[in-house]
């Protein structure tokens, strides 16, 4: 499997499905609040700006292990 050829502190942030989990409870909330739409492009708006709130957000945040692979200090077939 492709997924066991990454390092371990890696393999926890490919697994989990945690990141969707959250994405659909902030577009659940925040569309919650509006209630009614006037229209679709007011929906694509809202959910842009959800979206790039996250992306920003995320995109800040370190994850362990991912420095590795930018800099390729590691190599693929290692499994530990």
């Amino acid at each position: 499997m492709a997924f066991l050829r990454h390092p371990r502190p890696v393999r926890r942030y490919l697994y989990t499905t945690n990141q969707l989990v959250r994405l659909a409870k902030e577009v659940k909330r925040r569309t919650k609040v509006v209630e009614v739409f006037c229209g679709e492009g007011a929906v694509e708006k809202l959910l842009y700006l959800v979206l790039s709130q996250l992306d920003e957000a995320w995109g800040a945040r370190r994850l362990r292990g991912f420095a590795e692979i930018q800099t390729g200090s590691y190599h693929a077939d290692q499994t530990h």
